[in-house]
Formats: C-alpha cells, sequence, structure tokens
C-alpha cells in the first residue's frame, strides 16, 4: 500500500473530461486528464483512492506499480499530447468511491477528485420462446417455455398466472414447463424480469387446453412473442385393409363354370387424432371414383365370359 500525504490544491494546469461518473456493472470507464506538457512531461502521474487527498491509496502509476486487484482491468497511460488516460475495465459494485488522478510534484501534488458510482443495470423487458416445436402440444406432450432480459445485472426470473385479485406464483425460474399434468383449465401466463433497481414483465401467453386429460391431453399455446400453431381436429384411420380376392375356376367338364365374384372387404380401425396434415378431399374423391371403376370393369368381364362359353359349346358338342 501506497499512500500520498501532500497537500496540493486543484490547478488549471491538471483537467479532466468527467469528475462524476455514473456506470452500471460490469461497463468500462475512461478518463483523459490533460496537462501542462512543459511542465510535468516527466512527472509521474499516479491514479489513487480515498477520500481525502492527502492520504488516498496509490492503485497505480505511470511508473509501471499497479495494485493486484487491477492488473487485468485496468491501467493508467501517459501520452502527453493526449493527456493520462485511465481506463477500467469489467466495473463492479465495490468500484464505486471517491477516486484522484494526481501528478507527482515537489511540495504539492496536482490533483483532480474524480467520484465514481456503480450501479447493477436495469433489466429489460424480457422474451419468451419455446425450447421445442409447439407442434408437440398436439399430441400432450410436455413443452418448456424460456423467459430471458437481454440486459440486467443478476436479473431473476419468477412465472405468474393471471389471477383474479391476485396474479398466482407458478415457478421461480426461468424455465416453465407445461404438461398435461398440469394444465386443467384455459390460462394466461407471464414472465416478470427483475433486480434491485427494476422490474419487467413479458408479454402473455395463453394456454387453451382442447381435450383434458391426465396424459395425452391437447392443449394450444399463442402469443405476440412467437409463432404459433394450430392443431385441426380429424378422424383418422389408423389402420385399414384392403382384401380382394377373385376366383374364376372351370372345371373339367365344360357346362360348369363356377365363378367367385370379387369380394372386398374393407377394415377401418378408427382413433381419433390430431393431424394438421389432412388428406385433400380431391384425393379421397379420385379414390372412390377408381374403387368404382374397378367394381365396373370385373362385372363387365364376368357378364362378357358367358355368352362365350356358351358358343363354344355349341360349335363342339359332346359326342353321343
Amino acid at each position: 500500500m501506497i499512500l500520498r500525504n501532500r497537500a496540493g490544491g486543484v490547478s488549471v494546469q491538471l483537467q479532466c473530461d468527467k469528475t462524476n461518473i455514473q456506470a452500471t456493472v460490469g461497463t468500462p470507464v475512461t478518463i483523459i486528464c490533460t496537462y501542462r506538457a512543459s511542465q510535468y512531461r516527466f512527472s509521474k502521474k499516479y491514479w489513487c483512492a480515498g477520500d481525502s487527498r492527502s492520504s488516498c491509496e496509490v492503485l497505480m502509476d505511470t511508473d509501471g506499480f499497479c495494485d493486484a486487484a487491477y492488473r487485468t482491468r485496468a491501467q493508467i497511460i501517459d501520452r502527453v499530447s493526449k493527456g493520462v488516460i485511465v481506463s477500467i475495465r469489467d466495473l463492479k459494485l465495490e468500484d464505486t468511491g471517491i477516486y484522484w488522478v494526481a501528478i507527482d510534484k515537489i511540495y504539492a501534488d496536482l490533483m483532480i477528485r474524480i467520484q465514481l458510482t456503480v450501479t447493477k443495470e436495469a433489466v429489460d423487458k424480457p422474451n419468451v420462446w419455446p425450447l421445442s416445436s409447439l407442434e408437440r402440444t398436439c399430441w400432450g406432450e410436455p413443452v418448456v417455455l424460456r423467459c430471458g432480459s437481454t440486459r440486467g445485472t443478476n436479473a431473476q426470473y419468477t412465472w405468474y398466472k393471471v389471477g383474479r385479485p391476485n396474479n398466482i406464483v407458478l415457478h421461480n425460474s426461468p424455465d416453465l414447463c407445461l404438461q398435461c399434468s398440469n394444465i386443467i383449465e384455459d390460462n394466461q401466463l407471464f414472465c416478470s424480469a427483475y433486480n434491485d433497481v427494476s422490474s419487467q414483465s413479458s408479454d402473455f401467453v395463453t394456454v387453451q387446453l382442447l381435450q383434458p386429460a391426465d396424459k395425452n391431453c391437447i392443449y394450444l399455446i399463442s402469443s405476440k412473442a412467437f409463432s404459433s400453431h394450430e392443431c385441426i381436429r380429424s378422424t383418422t384411420p389408423l389402420s385399414t385393409s384392403i382384401q380382394s380376392t377373385e376366383s374364376l375356376s372351370t372345371s373339367t367338364h365344360p357346362q360348369k363354370l363356377e365363378s367367385t365374384v370379387t369380394v372386398f372387404q374393407l377394415t377401418w380401425s378408427q382413433n381419433k387424432t390430431m393431424s394438421w396434415s389432412a388428406l385433400p378431399l380431391w384425393y379421397e374423391c379420385l379414390r372412390w371414383v377408381v374403387f368404382s371403376a374397378m367394381i365396373i370393369i370385373l362385372c363387365v368381364v364376368h357378364s362378357c365370359s358367358k355368352p362365350y362359353i356358351f358358343s363354344a359349346q355349341d360349335k363342339h358338342p359332346k359326342d353321343v
């Protein structure tokens, strides 16, 4: 520790561009002090901390000394023509205090008082976004919403449900997990970001419950903060089995003709699901047109085969 014990007065021979500094945690500060180069070009300049100019603690000087706590984030440089430059990075709350920029001078140092006040940075309005696809809600799967502010010292977060008369605390964390077990009705949610300086709230997030259930529920999440989605209810056949058999057999006796008309069996196992990409109507119509055409063609072929068989019998009668 180096203490200065010299009673020096404020002089126009040393002037600084700022003497009362308001800054926030994590930001840098730079102070430029000009002096008469013709008189103090080769004099030592220093930066010291303390309420009293006569006994402040020297933290760094232009001869190369620097306090251990300052070595990685501060420096003092003598540029002569530009003046003395004091730079401090990554300000901390404990940096708040009174400092002095000084020039070593016989009998009375030249000193300028600097008041530095470091405060926490106020939080800005938090953003809310999902950590996974919102389409998962159509199948009852959980979705995590995250809340975060781009600015704010030591910001903390709390999720609320809009209530009457008071809002209800859901979770003290940036992340909120929505799942079937904790969604029992439609709700409006929001996130609050806060610290010792300020508090801000996010846009509302609306949760709409379409199908309540402990598992495999269906719900929607919407907000101005992110792109919404939509679940379209439909009855989707999960298993469709079409079996088609055709048998046309002729015995050794030409008069005996047995044919089995084509049998179509159509089995639907229907399960109510959610789908946002249902089959288009034109596809369904085309499928049934093709199905009907197949029936007509089989009937025509079967009808035409009978006259041919009987005409063949007339041309080749059986021997008596």
